[in-house]
């Protein structure tokens, strides 16, 4: 019998989690099978599998593929397994085997490793930068409370102690809306915890709201979903700043957003900060013991946008295009069924 020449071509998420299987976002991103010999080859059935199971086996039928001909496969949908992608508190090391047989021969096959992430962890701008929606959570319950001390900060300012997002037209309520966030979460007594090397390519476990209040410690990248969470409950868009080992925030003063989702240009950024429409702060200050003012906070974020950190620059991330888009919060969907399951 004469084993055809059978190539099999696959594009696979590196990285797939909990947030990935919320977010629908495709494990498989291109399946070519390619016939390298001289013959046509017929009936070949094309089968993918994972190790962990996360997601169930898979078949596709190719009527036929010419000589030094390919087929593609469009039908690529595979629905993971939240139950299992849920239950990991750690990475885990899978791989997905894609396998082509004719008459239930084998005749080709190829293996593809993929990481799967623990639940609360984030996989870094080079595998899955759009997924860090879902690592703000707006709606975990110290968020509220967050709003709650700020609202008090407000009142005692003689300021309007609500938070009603753009409602008024008034820069300089969103940006009293949002000191007022900056003092609250400054008062939490958190403390800094360094975050692990290149966690921003590479990605790192990303702390709760609750999570960083109850251990009243955070790293960068925690101090800035934290931020954005409470800035997005109190109706303002904001913005995620990544750069080489940092990560901080920003608010829109006005009713705006970048117009991609990711900006990977910190010219972009500073344009609008330019036309003050646009503030970054540095979210690490709210966890020194002498902790900074909010201008103080906005003066060292800006800086690290500037033209002479542009080498440092990985990403701006979007949070108010993120959800246009239909990139959902769901880690606290993760953090109640991690309850719900627990002895």
């Amino acid at each position: 019998m004469n084993i055809p020449s059978i190539a099999i071509e696959a594009s696979i998420a590196p990285k797939i989690s909990f947030a990935t299987q919320q977010n629908a976002i495709p494990v498989l991103r291109d399946l070519r099978i390619s016939n390298h010999g001289d013959a046509s080859v017929s009936a070949l059935d094309i089968r993918i599998s994972a190790s962990p199971p996360i997601f169930a086996e898979k078949h596709w039928i190719v009527d036929s593929i010419p000589p030094k001909g390919a087929a593609h496969i469009t039908d690529r949908d595979l629905p993971l397994n939240p139950a299992l992608l849920i239950s990991l508190t750690e990475a885990v090391n899978a791989v997905v085997t894609i396998s082509a047989h004719a008459a239930d021969t084998l005749i080709a096959t190829s293996d593809f490793p993929v990481s799967l992430l623990a639940r609360h962890e984030w996989g870094g701008a080079a595998a899955m930068p759009e997924l860090l929606a879902a690592f703000v959570q707006p709606n975990d319950p110290v968020i509220d409370r967050i709003l709650s001390n700020a609202a008090d900060l407000l009142d005692q300012a003689g300021k309007p102690a609500r938070f009603n997002g753009y409602e008024s037209r008034s820069r300089a309520l969103a940006w009293e809306m949002a000191s007022a966030i900056w003092s609250a979460v400054r008062a939490r007594n958190i403390a800094y915890a360094l975050p692990p090397a290149s966690f921003e390519t590479q990605g790192q476990k990303i702390r709760t709201p609750s999570q960083i209040l109850d251990g009243s410690v955070a790293t960068c990248l925690d101090t800035a979903v934290l931020f954005a969470a409470a800035i997005e409950q109190a109706g303002l868009n904001p913005i995620i700043v990544l750069t080489s080992g940092h990560a901080f925030t920003g608010v829109w003063l006005q009713p705006q957003e970048f117009s991609q989702l990711i900006s990977d240009e910190a010219v972009a950024v500073r344009k609008h900060i330019a036309l003050q429409e646009l503030i970054v702060f540095e979210t690490t200050l709210a966890t020194q013991s002498n902790a900074a003012s909010f201008a103080a906070a906005i003066e060292a974020g800006t800086r690290q946008v500037s033209e002479a950190f542009e080498h440092e620059f990985v990403m701006a991330f979007d949070l108010r295009r993120a959800r246009m888009q239909g990139l959902l919060s769901s880690m606290s969907v993760a953090g109640a069924s991690a309850s719900r399951s627990s002895p």
